[in-house]
């Protein structure tokens, strides 16, 4: 898959899940990740890991609060 239609697909299905009223994580780092995932640097799986990690910080820290 190059760039391009990685970048066609992200935008794609952003697109959709906004028409559908979810929102898009606009965390730096989960925009990085994907960026990182278009030009082909990290696998799909490497950003999904990286994003469910992010998640799960974020719970944690909202439990310590």
């Amino acid at each position: 898959m190059t760039p391009e239609s990685r970048r066609a697909l992200v935008e794609r299905i952003f697109d959709k899940a906004r028409k559908s009223g979810q929102t898009i994580d606009d965390d730096a780092r989960f925009i990085g990740w994907i960026e990182n995932w278009i030009e082909g640097d990290i696998e799909i799986a490497d950003l999904r890991e990286k994003y469910r990690e992010l998640l799960l910080s974020r719970r944690h820290t909202k439990k310590g609060e």
